[in-house]
């Protein structure tokens, strides 16, 4: 069958053995799948990126001298195996399946194969079916929606605050797209990409504003939360629109925790969901005496996942937006270009049919 593979940093258009059903496994037809912010930086930097995760400890990552199939953002037909769907039905599915060295991560694996091929294998007690009602091309956003929905339930946040998103990539508007959906806010969107503001601002951010100190810490200190210790002492609490920040980074460069802890009310929560891939110094002391609170977030669990596609069955024309591009199999390697060039677009889909 034909499949993109990634070998020695080149995307190239293969033919690759037709993957094998096994128990509990089923046999799909992938429709459509995006290219996801992690593909990119394993097409140009797959040496580090499978030594971060060997490091730390997922011995089900792939070999980086080995070829390999991406796609986990998917849409699938199913095609045979299994009692839970019909041949035909759409579903979408968590992008793990377990080998011999315990769980693997579709798209990452040397053994399973992702879905930029004609073929491909899932868990079929982690598959879910898509509704009539939802469009293809949307339902492939559950799984990047899916990590929005995890950041978000693991920041803590709830009705008393206040949130600012820092960098409006698909992490970012998934982030945002959450927050609204389940009623919280006000948030404020900053990122210096016009379009991606523009998309920000489709997703229901309250405000939409370029990198700028002081426009931030303004509007936080609307809100009764200052981002100076002497003001946060002075103001009483009872003055307070809301009662905490959260700020999550969802831009994943060097330099972004400080200068966000820098923006920062007093005592509020950081919450690192974009993934910076250097070393990124911080002045503990600083964030300290602000008592300001930092939080990693990684992926999501299954009930996470399925409460994406809750999300997306919901409302998919307020998801729809977000796919602002589609090229077939063979030009998978248009797709990520675009996605390093002038970020105009945000979400890509690989049509694999």
């Amino acid at each position: 069958m034909k499949a993109v593979v990634l070998e020695k940093g080149a995307l190239l258009v293969s033919d690759i053995p037709e993957p094998q059903p096994f128990s509990g496994a089923l046999l799909a037809r992938p429709l459509v799948c995006g290219v996801c912010g992690s593909d990119l930086h394993a097409r140009d930097h797959v040496d580090h990126l499978c030594d971060l995760l060997h490091r730390a400890g997922f011995r089900g990552f792939m070999n980086p001298d080995e070829p390999v199939v991406m796609g986990h953002e998917f849409c699938c037909e199913v095609l045979e195996g299994g009692t839970k769907f019909a041949r035909g039905q759409r579903i979408v599915a968590l992008p793990f399946l377990t080998g011999p060295d315990g769980v693997e991560l579709i798209g990452y694996s040397n053994r399973f194969n992702g879905a930029f091929a004609e073929r491909m294998l899932l868990d079929e007690a982690a598959s879910f079916a898509v509704p009539d009602h939802v469009p293809t091309e949307v339902a492939a956003l559950t799984e990047p929606l899916a990590v929005g929905v995890h950041a978000v339930a693991e920041s803590g946040i709830d009705a008393d605050c206040a949130a600012a998103v820092y960098g409006c990539g698909p992490v970012g508007l998934f982030v945002i797209a959450r927050l609204k959906a389940l009623g919280l806010g006000p948030v404020i969107a900053i990122e210096p990409s016009a379009a991606r503001r523009e998309m920000a601002a489709a997703m229901g951010a309250d405000m939409v504003i370029t990198p700028d100190e002081a426009r931030i810490g303004g509007w936080f200190d609307e809100l009764g939360l200052p981002i100076g210790l002497s003001d946060t002492m002075a103001r009483a609490t009872q003055t307070r629109a809301r009662q905490r920040a959260v700020l999550f980074d969802c831009v994943g460069k060097p330099g972004m925790l400080m200068q966000i802890a820098r923006a920062a009310p007093v005592a509020a929560t950081i919450v690192v969901v974009g993934n910076c891939m250097e070393i990124d110094p911080i002045e503990p002391a600083f964030l300290l005496q602000k008592s300001l609170q930092v939080r990693f977030v990684f992926a999501y669990s299954p009930d996470e996942f399925a409460a994406a596609l809750d999300q997306v069955c919901a409302a998919p024309e307020r998801l729809a937006p977000m796919v602002t591009g589609q090229v077939p199999l063979a030009r998978a390697e248009d797709a990520f270009a675009a996605l390093t060039g002038e970020e105009r677009d945000v979400k890509i889909l690989v049509e694999a049919v």
